[in-house]
């Protein structure tokens, strides 16, 4: 029944007892604590809260012992009937008769029905001192029309409390004393399937799952009066449900059993989603215990509240010592002030979430470190919760890292000797062809020997710059065309400033594959401008640019304002071993040259990294 409904039915029930031309009296052990209007006007006050007044305020004397006895039968569960007694009114002290009966209530309380009778024992004696006849019917009729009006109101009642029957969400089943159906309310007929009709007059077996399901509950029933408890039941399908019974035995007003009746509910769909519920939790938790990962959820203080198995292992603790501690002891002291500002943030809102990497203190003392990332938990107000915190164990990882670490230097101090070596080797090479020119007159073979060392130097400046590099897969090209220009301005003894040279350059690393053949090509356009471009002149300009185009490609230019190569110079067909040796290099690095002879000489080439 809906809360609506309950508060109108209480408000009729409270204006119908408010209205009644009978004193309703509530006591509860000595005191009065209820009296409607009707019962104040007969004992001559206005209120009895505030007077702390008990029935004995107003009985007669002489009526103490039957009222005492009155009260005693009530409390046993009997049913006096109604006694007479006469009461003393407080305001006058007048004797008022008055016949009163009583129940009692749940809480322990007696309800007293209290009617008022004076004038009815007045006249009762005016009847037999005056022997009149017209009065005798006159109190006659005053009982009839008393006696309906009680009737009514009764009907009333019952009528009020079938509606209450018939408007209940729950089922209402009442038996005689055979367990034979007699009460069968709108939800039960909703529930069962049956109408009143079908189930009228039939055994309550009819709507359990089986006998042995109606044995236990009856038998409760009258072994202890009363029953709340899960059964099955069966509707008029065949099918069963499941339902919450709270039943008891109904008792005549001498206290005999002369029933029973139950209320019950349809908790099928209940039972369903709590069996899915704890299902669903089970398979939350086993994926829970069951993560590689260390999960656990923290107080705002600190404490943790839940951990899985994972962070258990991790930490050598069991999840009761876990929750006897809090996530700051298990840190290591300066990690811990350090996190202190992330968590601060977590619950200002300023963030989100953190990760850090923290060192903790297993229970055997051993460290372990562990990425961490921690998250906060609103409730449905937007207030702080409680953390969730998830461990990642990276020890293993941290050492493999220091190993590899150690390994990587060690493999850049042997590839840095390599380089070292390869140098050095080529230094030899370089300085054996200059002490074989000491012994050779030919200036043609001179020449080639000149030309020799100067590429052996070009290649060792590229194992010279990654020895000194501090990563040894790429060149600073930018000081690698510095080097190795320098070196022939030097090697053809060139005044100084009569030739000059130009740089735009770069910042530019390229791997060992792409440095050697891009220094070659500049060794032998550069050794082609200072031999040929600038004969009969003592100044000149060479011009390099080293830079980035748009997708990755490269381009370098190498220009000089000399006298140039002729009109019909063709690369492809030049006798030249350097220019052969351009051409063959600018395949090498997939790249495209391009001659132009129109002012000096430039050599444009675009290539890719290798």
């Amino acid at each position: 029944m809906s809360r609506t409904k309950v508060d109108t039915a209480s408000s009729k029930y409270q204006s119908l007892i408010e209205n009644l031309p009978v004193g309703i009296l509530i006591v509860k052990g000595e005191e009065i604590e209820y009296a409607n209007p009707y019962a104040l006007q007969m004992l001559g006050v206005h209120s009895v809260s505030s007077l702390n007044l008990r029935p004995v305020d107003f009985l007669h004397p002489s009526y103490n012992n039957e009222f005492k006895l009155l009260l005693k039968r009530i409390k046993e569960g009997e049913n006096p009937g109604f006694i007479e007694l006469k009461l003393q009114r407080l305001d006058s002290n007048n004797i008022i008769e008055v016949e009163t009966s009583g129940v009692l209530l749940e809480d322990g309380s007696i309800q007293l029905l209290i009617h008022d009778i004076s004038s009815r024992k007045q006249l009762a004696r005016e009847q037999l001192r005056a022997q009149i006849a017209e009065e005798t019917n006159l109190q006659l009729q005053r009982e009839i029309i008393e006696r309906s009006k009680v009737e009514k109101e009764l009907r009333q009642a019952q009528k009020y409390a079938r509606s209450l029957i018939d408007s209940s969400l729950d089922m209402i089943v009442a038996t005689d004393i055979e367990y034979n159906i007699n009460e069968f309310n709108a939800a039960a007929e909703s529930t069962f399937g049956y109408t009143k009709e079908e189930v009228y007059g039939q055994h309550i077996s009819m709507l359990f799952s089986d006998q042995q399901e109606m044995e236990k509950v009856l038998g409760r029933i009258e072994e202890q009066g009363s029953l709340a408890n899960e059964i099955i039941n069966k509707k008029k399908d065949g099918t069963f449900f499941i339902s919450f019974l709270s039943a008891s035995v109904l008792r005549n007003e001498h206290g005999e059993i002369v029933g029973a009746m139950g209320v019950s509910r349809d908790i099928t769909s209940l039972k369903k989603a709590e069996e899915e519920l704890r299902l669903s939790e089970e398979r939350h938790r086993a994926i829970y215990d069951q993560a590689y990962i260390g999960i656990a959820r923290i107080a705002k203080m600190g404490r943790f509240l839940l951990v899985n198995e994972r962070l258990c292992d991790m930490l050598d603790y069991s999840a009761e010592e876990l929750y006897r501690k809090t996530f700051y002891e298990l840190g290591v002291t300066e990690e811990v002030e350090e996190s202190l500002t992330d968590w601060d943030q977590l619950l200002s809102g300023r963030i989100k979430n953190f990760s850090r990497e923290q060192t903790y203190v297993r229970k055997d003392g051993e460290l372990i470190s562990a990425n961490v990332t921690v998250s906060l938990v609103r409730d449905a107000n937007d207030n702080p919760n409680y953390f969730v915190a998830v461990f990642e164990d990276i020890t293993e990882r941290k050492e493999y890292e220091k190993q590899l670490e150690e390994s990587i230097k060690e493999k850049e101090v042997l590839l840095k000797e390599v380089h070292h070596r390869v140098k050095n080797n080529m230094q030899v090479i370089s300085s054996i062809l200059n002490l074989q020119s000491s012994y050779i007159e030919d200036e043609t073979a001179l020449a080639i020997i000149r030309e020799s060392q100067d590429r052996i130097k070009s290649m060792s400046f590229v194992h010279e710059s990654l020895y000194q590099s501090k990563t040894l897969s790429e060149v600073n090209f930018a000081e690698y065309i510095q080097n190795i220009v320098r070196n022939l301005y030097h090697s053809y003894g060139r005044p100084e400033g009569g030739i000059d040279i130009q740089f735009e350059l770069e910042d530019i690393y390229l791997n060992l594959d792409t440095s050697i053949p891009c220094g070659l090509i500049i060794n032998e356009v550069v050794s082609n401008s200072l031999k040929y471009a600038f004969q009969g002149r003592q100044h000149g300009l060479i011009r390099i640019e080293m830079g980035k185009l748009s997708e990755g490609d490269l381009k370098l230019i190498i220009s000089d304002d000399g006298i140039g190569l002729p009109a019909d110079f063709d690369i492809e067909t030049a006798e030249s071993l350097g220019l052969q040796l351009v051409t063959t290099l600018v395949t090498q690095i997939s790249g495209q040259l391009e001659i132009d002879v129109s002012k000096g000489t430039k050599f444009n080439i675009v290539f890719k990294e290798q």
